[in-house]
């Protein structure tokens, strides 16, 4: 029963990363339609496109997330739609308005863009990236030992892995720590080693 239930999890994580990957590629696809529209490639406006997109992140947010990452994507790619949805309003008033000037329009979103990238590069995600790789292989070692994950969670993990990397600093005075998941007499540990 147990293993029927953890197949069954891992089947609605892989389902709802594909959804994201779906909603990623979606976002871009309407980002092009009115880069389109703009240039005045393409006499509508993509509404029909637009209103599907909102009903799908609709959908997505009202999906049964179990696990952070899944969680922290969603919220990243809600958040560009939405940036993008501002810049679409205002050149749409724009247009009506007679004010619109098509290069300020891309060099803002180009501006945008540059600055998503940059924060994505950012020490602190590249840190929730390998937390989050690290969780990963720790639940993914714990499932093929068989242990109870009941009372396993991102958050908690995180927490702990930060308390005991501050410990290991100071007792050590290690700049900086490698991790490595082991499993041990069928029990899984998390081995920290000093890097450079």
């Amino acid at each position: 029963m147990g293993q029927i239930h953890q197949e069954q999890q891992q089947q609605n994580r892989r389902d709802i990363d594909r959804e994201l990957e779906v909603l990623e590629v979606r976002i871009g696809e309407l980002k092009v339609l009115y880069e389109q529209h703009f240039a005045d490639i393409l006499p509508q406006p993509p509404d029909k496109e637009h209103r599907e997109l909102k009903m799908f992140i609709r959908r997505l947010l009202k999906a049964p997330f179990k696990n952070s990452q899944s969680r922290f994507k969603l919220r990243h790619l809600i958040n560009r739609f939405q940036t993008y949805n501002t810049y679409w309003e205002r050149v749409k008033k724009e247009r009506e308005e007679g004010i619109y000037k098509k290069d300020l329009f891309k060099a803002e979103l180009r501006e945008k863009e540059a600055q998503y990238a940059q924060d994505a590069k950012t020490d602190r995600s590249k840190l929730e990236r390998g937390l989050k790789d690290l969780y990963a292989t720790y639940e993914d070692a714990l499932r093929k030992v068989g242990a109870n994950m009941s009372h396993v969670n991102y958050d908690a993990f995180k927490k702990t892995l930060i308390e005991r990397a501050k410990e290991l600093k100071k007792k050590h005075g290690a700049k900086k720590l490698n991790y490595k998941v082991i499993v041990k007499n069928g029990k899984v540990v998390i081995k920290a080693k000093a890097g450079n």
